[in-house]
């Protein structure tokens, strides 16, 4: 334990609870309010089906020998225990990240007002990523995960897999709404180089991961929904949208949505929804019609886009 610690900076509780209190008390026990220690917990809270990474502020140990617990923070904001019988692992965070807010599916969930406001004009790709450059950032970015926290890596893609999932469910709810959907997708794209590791070797980095770049990079799309129930892309195949939103699964960005309503509709105006990845793999709806109205100034989506069609099912 003390190793792993040490050099990784990773710790995984053990089964036996008087041991884990006595672990979790050696590396925490210094931890305040006012001097909290930002970390990653690999947690399975009562809302989840399988353990999800959280990034949470430890103040507090709760040192019971047959329950131990931390106490953390989250964005919500709130705060509230964690057991150690439902912790996988705990791994230092890197500072200046957003903390997760917990229960982001929930119907009732808020966005928490420590989210800044994203700027509309970052929210435009100048960039497309391509579907193999993609690809080769999604490979990349496991590459260097599964050297971060090894094995754990793959409860990282199967967070980002459900996060996919859910914003390609987003996009085809959005798109068979209305008669168009303009469709917008911003990555925060970056190099997720390992340059010490020899063993694998990986197609080089897109240009525009390199830290001078500044161009806003990632796909905009236009979807319209037929009488049958499907829905079909303008611009690009179903697979280029999976490739790019699988990107932003793990790197994190915007999914901007306006969708024209149909000639029926009571609203004869574009309903728009912003959703935003963090960094921990995590789709949080930061902005619809109701919170709109509360931000004066708000632009809408550019009206850009058309060419061949590639349909697929919503």
């Amino acid at each position: 334990m003390e190793w792993a610690w040490n050099s990784f900076g990773l710790w995984t509780p053990p089964e036996d609870a008087s041991a884990g209190s006595d672990e979790m008390q050696w590396i925490f026990a210094d931890c305040t309010p006012d001097d909290p220690v930002t970390v990653e917990i690999l947690w399975k809270s009562r809302h989840d089906s399988t353990p999800a990474w959280y990034r949470m502020y430890i103040m507090e140990t709760l040192p019971d020998p047959t329950r131990p617990a931390l106490r953390g923070f989250w964005a919500n904001p709130a705060t509230g225990s964690v057991e150690l019988d439902d912790v996988v692992a705990v791994r230092l965070s890197i500072e200046g990240l957003p903390l997760s807010c917990t229960d982001v599916d929930s119907p009732q969930f808020r966005p928490s007002s420590m989210r800044a406001r994203t700027d509309p004009k970052d929210l435009l790709p100048e960039l497309t990523i391509t579907q193999p450059e993609a690809q080769v950032m999604v490979d990349r970015y496991l590459h260097l995960e599964s050297h971060r926290v090894g094995p754990l890596w793959t409860t990282i893609d199967a967070q980002a897999v459900a996060t996919r999932a859910r914003l390609l469910d987003i996009v085809s709810t959005a798109a068979a709404a209305g008669v168009r959907t303009d469709i917008n997708i911003a990555v925060a794209v970056r190099d997720a180089s390992v340059p010490q590791c020899t063993h694998h070797v990986f197609d080089p980095p897109p240009a525009y991961t390199e830290v001078d770049e500044i161009r806003t990079v990632g796909l905009h799309e236009v979807a319209h929904a037929h009488t049958d129930g499907t829905v079909t892309l303008e611009n690009h195949g179903h697979e280029h949208l999976r490739a790019v939103l699988s990107c932003l699964a793990l790197y994190g960005g915007t999914i901007h949505l306006a969708t024209v309503p149909r000639e029926d509709a009571a609203v004869p105006v574009a309903t728009e929804l912003l959703y935003r990845v963090h960094y921990d793999w995590r789709c949080e709806l930061v902005e619809d019609a109701e919170r709109r109205e509360r931000m004066p100034g708000r632009s809408r989506a550019r009206d850009v886009g058309s060419g061949a069609t590639h349909g697929f099912r919503s």
